[in-house]
């Protein structure tokens, strides 16, 4: 028996893992099923709240800047953090609707092929800012009047 009481606080955590054995520990899932299933863990939708946190703060600070050598760097963040977002919350709607409109057996290939949206997005918005002018001047031309010939 412990001696004291904080000796019986630091032994209660030990003694509740001995009783539940090695078989409780969680099991890691495969990669590929933590991506299509991007809500179900605290890891993922903590991920979705800081990336929204920086969004906003980034979107803003590359429209400031631009056009200058700060926009590139901006530029790239932009492109992985909106498909993430967009990737973790459209999870979160598809686990939320899916079932009530398609029945559950529709909710594993939506989630799918909103991956294959997911990464068709981040290759064409990396593909925007590598080999053309980068997201934030591809915005800004919506705006600007056109050139004149």
């Amino acid at each position: 028996a412990p001696a004291t009481a904080a000796d019986a606080m630091l032994a209660r955590p030990f003694a509740s893992m001995l009783r539940r054995g090695l078989s409780a520990r969680p099991q890691r899932r495969p990669f590929f099923t933590s991506l299509v299933n991007a809500d179900d863990t605290s890891g993922h939708m903590k991920l979705y709240h800081y990336v929204n946190l920086s969004l906003l703060a980034a979107a803003p600070a590359a429209f400031a800047v631009s056009p200058s050598p700060l926009t590139f760097p901006l530029d790239l963040f932009l492109g992985v953090a909106f498909p993430v977002h967009a990737h973790i919350g459209m999870n979160c709607v598809i686990s939320d609707y899916g079932k009530k409109f398609f029945g559950k057996a529709a909710v594993a290939p939506m989630r799918v092929g909103l991956l294959g949206v997911t990464v068709a997005t981040a290759a064409g918005l990396l593909r925007l800012n590598l080999q053309g002018p980068g997201l934030t001047e591809t915005v800004k031309r919506l705006w600007r009047a056109p050139k004149k010939e």
